[in-house]
Protein backbone atom coordinates (compact mmCIF):
# COMPACT_ATOMS: atom_id res chain seq x y z
CA UNK A 1 0.00 0.00 0.00
CA UNK A 2 1.31 3.50 -1.03
CA UNK A 3 0.67 6.59 1.91
CA UNK A 4 -2.27 7.29 0.56
CA UNK A 5 -4.59 4.64 -1.23
CA UNK A 6 -7.43 5.88 -3.23
CA UNK A 7 -8.06 2.70 -5.18
CA UNK A 8 -11.10 1.60 -3.19
CA UNK A 9 -12.79 4.42 -3.59
CA UNK A 10 -16.53 4.46 -4.25
CA UNK A 11 -17.50 7.53 -6.25
CA UNK A 12 -20.57 9.66 -6.55
CA UNK A 13 -22.60 12.58 -7.98
CA UNK A 14 -24.58 12.85 -5.47
CA UNK A 15 -25.47 15.44 -3.36
CA UNK A 16 -22.48 16.58 -5.17
CA UNK A 17 -19.32 15.27 -7.05
CA UNK A 18 -17.71 12.99 -4.23
CA UNK A 19 -15.71 10.14 -3.22
CA UNK A 20 -15.56 7.94 0.21
CA UNK A 21 -12.60 5.70 0.76
CA UNK A 22 -13.03 3.22 3.87
CA UNK A 23 -8.87 2.39 4.45
CA UNK A 24 -6.83 5.48 2.90
CA UNK A 25 -3.94 4.97 5.23
CA UNK A 26 -1.81 2.47 6.18
CA UNK A 27 -2.40 1.19 10.22
CA UNK A 28 1.08 2.05 10.95
CA UNK A 29 0.61 5.60 9.01
CA UNK A 30 -3.04 5.98 10.99
CA UNK A 31 -1.12 4.91 14.15
CA UNK A 32 2.34 6.96 14.00
CA UNK A 33 0.38 10.18 12.76
CA UNK A 34 -2.81 10.43 15.83
CA UNK A 35 -0.24 9.71 17.97
CA UNK A 36 1.61 12.85 16.72
CA UNK A 37 -1.77 14.64 16.47
CA UNK A 38 -2.44 14.23 19.95
CA UNK A 39 1.01 14.92 21.76
CA UNK A 40 3.08 16.83 19.55
CA UNK A 41 1.12 18.70 16.62
CA UNK A 42 0.81 22.98 17.01
CA UNK A 43 -2.79 23.04 17.37
CA UNK A 44 -4.11 26.55 17.45
CA UNK A 45 -7.80 27.44 18.13
CA UNK A 46 -9.87 29.02 15.12
CA UNK A 47 -12.86 31.17 15.56
CA UNK A 48 -14.96 31.83 12.39
CA UNK A 49 -18.64 32.48 11.90
CA UNK A 50 -19.53 29.00 11.20
CA UNK A 51 -17.28 26.88 13.42
CA UNK A 52 -14.44 26.99 16.05
CA UNK A 53 -11.94 24.65 15.56
CA UNK A 54 -8.46 23.68 16.80
CA UNK A 55 -6.08 23.52 13.30
CA UNK A 56 -2.81 24.02 11.71
CA UNK A 57 -0.85 24.40 8.85
CA UNK A 58 1.20 21.30 7.91
CA UNK A 59 4.08 23.78 6.83
CA UNK A 60 4.11 25.14 9.70
CA UNK A 61 4.70 21.87 11.71
CA UNK A 62 8.54 19.66 12.29
CA UNK A 63 6.93 16.18 11.08
CA UNK A 64 8.54 13.15 12.28
CA UNK A 65 10.44 11.02 10.29
CA UNK A 66 7.51 8.50 10.16
CA UNK A 67 5.14 11.03 8.98
CA UNK A 68 7.20 13.05 6.14
CA UNK A 69 6.09 10.33 3.48
CA UNK A 70 2.70 12.15 3.92
CA UNK A 71 3.68 15.43 2.51
CA UNK A 72 6.78 13.84 -0.12
CA UNK A 73 6.37 15.16 -3.64
CA UNK A 74 5.56 11.62 -5.15
CA UNK A 75 3.07 10.88 -2.44
CA UNK A 76 1.45 14.51 -3.19
CA UNK A 77 1.77 13.98 -6.80
CA UNK A 78 -0.09 10.77 -7.57
CA UNK A 79 -2.36 11.54 -4.80
CA UNK A 80 -3.01 14.75 -6.89
CA UNK A 81 -3.48 12.82 -10.24
CA UNK A 82 -5.37 9.87 -8.07
CA UNK A 83 -8.06 12.77 -6.89
CA UNK A 84 -8.51 14.55 -10.12
CA UNK A 85 -9.39 11.26 -11.49
CA UNK A 86 -11.99 10.66 -9.58
CA UNK A 87 -13.75 13.86 -9.51
CA UNK A 88 -12.90 14.86 -13.47
CA UNK A 89 -10.88 17.71 -12.67
CA UNK A 90 -7.03 18.42 -13.61
CA UNK A 91 -5.29 19.74 -10.73
CA UNK A 92 -2.45 22.01 -10.06
CA UNK A 93 0.95 20.71 -8.55
CA UNK A 94 -0.28 23.18 -5.55
CA UNK A 95 -1.41 20.98 -2.48
CA UNK A 96 -2.24 22.76 0.62
CA UNK A 97 -1.68 20.51 3.96
CA UNK A 98 -4.05 21.28 7.05
CA UNK A 99 -5.25 18.97 10.23
CA UNK A 100 -8.49 20.32 12.65
CA UNK A 101 -9.14 19.17 15.96
CA UNK A 102 -12.46 19.02 16.76
CA UNK A 103 -13.26 18.33 20.98
CA UNK A 104 -16.07 18.15 23.09
CA UNK A 105 -18.98 20.46 22.32
CA UNK A 106 -17.34 21.90 18.91
CA UNK A 107 -19.06 21.82 15.38
CA UNK A 108 -19.16 22.64 12.62
CA UNK A 109 -22.28 24.33 10.97
CA UNK A 110 -23.52 24.23 7.15
CA UNK A 111 -21.32 25.41 4.59
CA UNK A 112 -20.05 24.85 1.32
CA UNK A 113 -16.41 26.23 1.06
CA UNK A 114 -16.74 27.80 -2.00
CA UNK A 115 -14.71 31.01 -2.05
CA UNK A 116 -13.41 33.27 -5.18
CA UNK A 117 -9.97 32.03 -5.96
CA UNK A 118 -10.16 29.21 -2.73
CA UNK A 119 -9.44 25.92 -3.52
CA UNK A 120 -11.64 23.57 -5.61
CA UNK A 121 -11.10 20.20 -4.66
CA UNK A 122 -10.73 18.29 -1.52
CA UNK A 123 -9.87 15.09 0.49
CA UNK A 124 -10.27 14.37 4.12
CA UNK A 125 -8.56 11.75 6.27
CA UNK A 126 -10.05 10.94 9.68
CA UNK A 127 -8.21 9.42 12.34
CA UNK A 128 -9.00 8.76 16.04
CA UNK A 129 -9.74 6.66 18.55
CA UNK A 130 -12.31 3.70 18.19
CA UNK A 131 -14.97 6.21 17.29
CA UNK A 132 -18.32 5.61 16.93
CA UNK A 133 -21.82 7.35 16.66
CA UNK A 134 -22.51 8.23 20.40
CA UNK A 135 -19.14 10.34 19.86
CA UNK A 136 -20.73 12.37 17.31
CA UNK A 137 -18.89 14.47 14.83
CA UNK A 138 -20.65 13.09 12.08
CA UNK A 139 -19.87 14.38 8.93
CA UNK A 140 -23.20 15.23 7.30
CA UNK A 141 -24.14 16.31 3.30
CA UNK A 142 -27.13 18.66 2.02
CA UNK A 143 -28.58 19.26 -0.87
CA UNK A 144 -28.44 22.32 0.22
CA UNK A 145 -28.19 25.26 2.57
CA UNK A 146 -30.91 24.09 4.83
CA UNK A 147 -31.02 21.46 7.95
CA UNK A 148 -33.77 19.41 6.13
CA UNK A 149 -31.97 19.12 2.95
CA UNK A 150 -29.54 16.23 4.89
CA UNK A 151 -28.74 13.58 2.09
CA UNK A 152 -26.25 11.51 3.90
CA UNK A 153 -24.20 10.59 6.95
CA UNK A 154 -20.54 9.86 6.98
CA UNK A 155 -18.92 8.26 10.11
CA UNK A 156 -15.56 9.76 10.48
CA UNK A 157 -13.80 5.95 10.60
CA UNK A 158 -10.24 6.43 11.55
CA UNK A 159 -8.37 5.41 8.27
CA UNK A 160 -11.41 6.54 6.06
CA UNK A 161 -10.94 9.62 3.25
CA UNK A 162 -13.81 11.72 1.63
CA UNK A 163 -12.90 13.73 -1.36
CA UNK A 164 -14.72 15.73 -2.86
CA UNK A 165 -15.68 18.99 -5.67
CA UNK A 166 -15.91 22.10 -4.02
CA UNK A 167 -18.93 24.20 -5.30
CA UNK A 168 -22.07 26.36 -4.84
CA UNK A 169 -23.56 22.59 -4.29
CA UNK A 170 -20.82 20.91 -1.96
CA UNK A 171 -22.76 21.77 1.56
CA UNK A 172 -21.71 19.65 3.78
CA UNK A 173 -21.34 19.91 8.33
CA UNK A 174 -20.00 17.86 11.06
CA UNK A 175 -22.24 17.24 13.72
CA UNK A 176 -21.42 18.17 17.53
CA UNK A 177 -18.62 16.10 19.18
CA UNK A 178 -19.78 14.57 22.33
CA UNK A 179 -16.45 12.95 23.74
CA UNK A 180 -13.33 11.84 22.24
CA UNK A 181 -11.31 14.16 20.07
CA UNK A 182 -11.63 13.78 16.08
CA UNK A 183 -8.59 14.64 14.34
CA UNK A 184 -9.04 15.46 10.30
CA UNK A 185 -6.19 15.99 7.71
CA UNK A 186 -7.30 18.17 5.04
CA UNK A 187 -5.22 17.92 1.54
CA UNK A 188 -6.84 21.31 -0.38
CA UNK A 189 -6.18 20.94 -4.31
CA UNK A 190 -7.18 24.02 -7.49
CA UNK A 191 -8.68 23.42 -10.30
CA UNK A 192 -6.11 23.83 -13.35
CA UNK A 193 -8.12 25.33 -15.73
CA UNK A 194 -5.31 26.62 -18.03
Amino acid sequence: MSSLDLSAAVSRSQPFPCFTVAQVISKDMERALLAWLESEAPWRLAVMDFYEQYEFDFRDADLPTSLKQLSSEDTLCELRQNVGTLLGASLKPSIEITAHKLNRSQRIRIHNDNRPDGETHRLLIQVNRGWNEANGGLLMLFRGPEVESLDEVIPPTSGSAFGFEISTDSYHAVSQVHQGDRYTVVFSFYADRS
